[in-house]
């Protein structure tokens, strides 16, 4: 496991080669943002560290597994030349697949990089209990969860795509629908929780798309138990910029706009917001919703409910 590298100039040293990896991911869904993280040290004979080379990455969908095994792919892009080296991981998935005890199942596009990479290699691999104490694992650990959060950040945030729910999460996908002839807001909210669905609805005479959506939503996530993660994805830019960006400019002025208007429907955006007190909600505008079975589900409640006289 000794490897001779350059240090300055020509002089050489023999040096132990050791690559401390980590991935980040929702352990029990894929599909998730996540993280890697991969260390390279080079310590010479006298203890010291010689070289440090620490880099990390990842996706906006994909696994535990995955993030784990490209962290040592990565990993072992950094060596230029064939090496011995030991490869610190604390994934029994990696370690048993790479040595052999067990097969490739599933990941295998990348298990055919990790052998394409390994090869000419001489790796002796070292299993690290996670979160043990071990200061480079925990190290690469922090590196990993942070490029998981920030993808997880940029997946909440983006208008496009809607985010996946977790384990115990609600999801709520609220539609409506208005009759400028009636001048009648419909409201449908498909609630989804752990597979389970269900659905509420609702007509509202008099009452425009924009008051007819703040009211929807508060009877939504009224019927929720208190102290719940909750995704709301909406149709109406209004109510996730409302709850989003407007809010603390609204309360700060007194619940007036940055023009010195009064806030409109402020009573819907007070009750929305002690709602928001008791529950963990985000809300979500969805741009393109065609593909979301929940949002044509949505789209077919609202139409019966104003078809009706």
């Amino acid at each position: 496991m000794l490897e001779c590298l350059p240090i300055l100039g020509d002089v050489a040293e023999a040096m132990q080669i050791t690559i401390y990896t980590d991935g980040a991911c929702d352990i029990h869904a894929e599909n998730q943002p996540g993280g890697w993280a991969a260390i390279l040290q080079a310590v010479g004979g006298d203890g010291d560290v010689k070289r440090e080379r620490v880099i990390s990455g990842g996706a906006e969908k994909t696994t535990n597994n995955q993030m784990e095994l490209t962290a040592v792919i990565e990993g072992l892009k950094l060596l230029t030349r064939a090496s011995g080296l030991t490869i610190v991981s604390d994934s029994r998935y990696v370690i048993d697949i790479a040595t052999r005890q067990k097969k490739v199942v599933k990941n295998k596009s990348l298990w055919n990089d990790f052998f394409d990479v390994a090869d000419g290699h001489y790796i002796e691999w070292k299993y690290v209990a996670g979160h043990s104490g071990n200061k480079l694992n925990e190290r690469c650990d922090r590196l990993a969860v942070a490029e998981k959060n920030k993808r997880a950040k940029r997946r909440l945030e983006s208008p496009s795509e809607p985010a996946v729910l977790q384990e115990n999460m609600v999801g709520i996908y609220l539609s409506t629908r208005h009759s400028a002839k009636d001048k009648t807001t419909s409201w449908a909210a498909i609630i989804v929780k752990d597979g389970e669905e269900r659905e509420l609805s609702g007509r509202l005479e008099k009452t425009n798309e924009l008051e007819g959506t703040l009211i929807g939503a508060l009877k939504s996530l009224k019927s929720l138990a208190p102290d719940q993660d909750v995704i709301l994805f909406t149709a109406q830019e209004y109510l996730s910029k409302g709850m989003n960006q407007w809010l603390a400019g609204w309360l700060a002025k007194g619940w007036k706009t940055r023009g010195g208007e009064r806030v409109k429907y402020r009573r819907h955006w007070e009750k929305l917001q002690r709602l928001t007190n008791r529950q963990q909600v985000s809300f979500r505008f969805v741009k393109s919703r065609e593909e979301i079975p929940y949002f044509q589900r949505g789209k077919e409640l609202t139409a019966e409910i104003l078809s009706r006289a």
